[in-house]
């Protein structure tokens, strides 16, 4: 698949994906919007972590000659991971199990990541990889530290906007 597929494909599946966790979900118009704040933060996080793994040598992506990969990558986590799970997920699974399913999410979440991330760049083609990790334990460490805490940081910020908006609401007569 070429990088052009790739960016059409990240920039037209997370906002489909997004509306269906929506759809199924049914979250309030304030939860949809202050999704869109958690998802701009992990994606910006995420876009951060690659720059310094590649000033670390932890991994870089072989098709670009920048620091990171290409934006459009980042706006897909941000819609989809940031937004879309870390967001309206979130905001269920806390409603729904408390904060014993919050903390399952924060611990599920960066496994997935890593697991993502080392199994798509194993079988994206024979090839060509999408990541080029470096040696040792340490990628796969940071990789896993960076959506721990690119994931968390999404959660927190949507629980702490919750709460925030929750207490600066106009009173309407």
């Amino acid at each position: 698949m070429s990088l052009e597929l790739i960016q059409l494909f990240v920039l037209i599946f997370p906002p489909i994906l997004y509306a269906g966790l929506a759809l199924l979900i049914r979250p309030p118009r304030k939860v949809i919007d202050l999704s869109f704040i958690a998802g701009f933060l992990m994606g910006s996080l995420n876009l951060l972590g690659d720059t310094l793994a590649y000033s670390q040598g932890w991994w870089h992506y072989p098709f670009t000659n920048a620091n990171h990969a290409p934006l459009t990558f980042y706006l897909g986590t941000a819609v989809f991971y940031g937004a879309g799970i870390m967001g309206l997920v979130g905001w269920w699974v806390r409603k729904r199990f408390g904060w014993r399913g919050g903390a399952f999410l924060l611990i599920i979440f960066p496994l997935w990541g890593i697991l993502r991330d080392f199994g798509g760049s194993a079988i994206y083609d024979q090839t060509q990889t999408m990541i080029v990790w470096g040696k040792g334990y340490v990628p796969a460490l940071a990789d896993f530290l960076l959506w721990g805490n690119a994931g968390a940081a999404g959660f927190f910020t949507m629980v702490g906007l919750e709460k925030w908006s929750g207490k600066h609401q106009e009173k309407r007569p």
